[in-house]
């Protein structure tokens, strides 16, 4: 009797390591791919080129993480850039402009740096969150309504978009894991 337990046991057991392994040879298949990871994406090509050349999810959410975390570090650099290019404001708008904009670019650079070292923990939820806290768009909305079209505005929103893309590329992995886990 014992023996029949163990041997239906096992049989079960074989069948659902051949189940996972036949679902990860099928996405080996793609892994050349990027788009698998892009397809919850807004902007599918941009995030095609953040993360190209990546073949496993990990390493795809890092890319787009460091990619836009050097934007952010950028824009961060640059915010006392902003007041000169507000031209047409009053000198207490354009002051309250940059600071929301050197606040928002720490915010966002800050957070992506927090969501790597959650990657490299492999803290998902942590992940999850700080990519969440990352999607500022305080500077956005506030150039936006200055009426600004500058480049550092142009890239303020080219930031929100790729914080967007690092979230889809989380929720690509979401919709991945919860598909495993059901079948």
């Amino acid at each position: 009797m014992a023996s029949q337990k163990f041997s239906y046991f096992s049989f079960l057991f074989l069948a659902i390591i051949a189940s996972v392994l036949s679902y990860g040879i099928a996405e080996i298949e793609f892994d050349n791919d990027t788009s698998r990871f892009c397809k919850t994406a807004q902007d599918k090509d941009l995030c095609k080129t953040m993360i190209s050349g990546v073949t496993n999810w990990h390493d795809a959410i890092g890319e787009a993480i460091k990619v836009t975390l050097s934007l952010a570090k950028e824009l961060k650099s640059q915010s006392d850039l902003i007041v000169p290019e507000l031209v047409n404001l009053q000198p207490g708008k354009k002051d309250s402009i940059q600071k929301t904009c050197k606040e928002s670019f720490k915010t966002v650079f800050d957070m992506l740096k927090e969501a790597q070292t959650a990657l490299a923990a492999g803290d998902n939820v942590t992940l999850q969150t700080k990519l969440s806290a990352a999607l500022d768009a305080e500077c956005v909305d506030a150039l936006s309504n200055a009426g600004a079209t500058f480049t550092l505005a142009n890239k303020a929103k080219e930031l929100d978009t790729k914080v967007s893309i690092c979230l889809a590329i989380m929720a690509q992995n979401e919709i991945f894991v919860h598909r495993v886990l059901r079948n």
